[in-house]
C-alpha cells in the first residue's frame, strides 16, 4: 500500500517532466520554425540591419518618419497601425524634415492603406482605412536611401 503512494506521485512527476520538459518545448519549437516570419516578430530588414517590426512599431520620435499613435496603444506595446487621417496629419512634418513632396507622401499613404472589414477589439471600427507606419517608413527608406541613410547611421 505504501508502495502505491510512492509510485503514483513518481509516475505523475515523470509523465509531467517528459510532457512539459520535452514534448511541449519541441512542439513550440516546431511552430516557430514553421511560422518563422511570425515567430521572430516580422522584422523589417534593410541592408542586413533590423530597423523595426511590422507588428510592433517601437518608439519613433524622428521628424523624418511616420509616427504611431502612442496614446491609444494601451499596455500592449506600440501598435504600428494608424488611421489615414492620422497619417495625413504627419505629411507636413515629414516633408519639411526631408524635402520629400507632400503629394508623394499623400499618394504613399493612400496606396498602402486598407479598410478594416470587421470589428477591431482595441483601436478601429469596420470601414476605417488604416496604414502601418512601419511599412510606410520602410518604403520611404528604400525609395529615398540618400535622405534616410543619415537617420539610420549609414554613410
Amino acid at each position: 500500500m505504501v508502495k502505491q503512494y510512492i509510485l503514483v506521485p513518481i509516475a505523475i512527476f515523470v509523465f509531467c517532466l517528459i510532457l512539459l520538459g520535452l514534448v511541449y518545448p519541441l512542439i513550440i519549437r516546431g511552430f516557430s520554425l514553421a511560422f518563422k516570419n511570425k515567430a521572430d516578430g516580422s522584422p523589417i530588414i534593410i541592408n542586413k540591419t533590423i530597423i523595426g517590426s511590422y507588428l510592433i512599431s517601437g518608439y519613433i520620435n524622428n521628424s523624418a518618419f511616420f509616427w504611431p499613435n502612442y496614446n491609444i496603444s494601451f499596455a500592449f506595446g506600440y501598435d504600428p497601425y494608424i488611421t489615414i487621417n492620422q497619417a495625413l496629419s504627419q505629411i507636413n512634418r515629414i516633408s519639411n524634415s526631408t524635402g520629400i513632396s507632400k503629394q508623394f507622401l499623400k499618394e504613399l499613404i493612400y496606396k498602402n492603406s486598407y479598410q478594416i472589414e470587421e470589428e477591431n477589439l482595441f483601436l478601429f471600427s469596420p470601414g476605417q482605412r488604416i496604414v502601418n507606419v512601419m511599412e510606410l517608413n520602410e518604403i520611404l527608406i528604400k525609395t529615398y536611401p540618400n535622405i534616410y541613410s543619415k537617420y539610420l547611421g549609414e554613410k
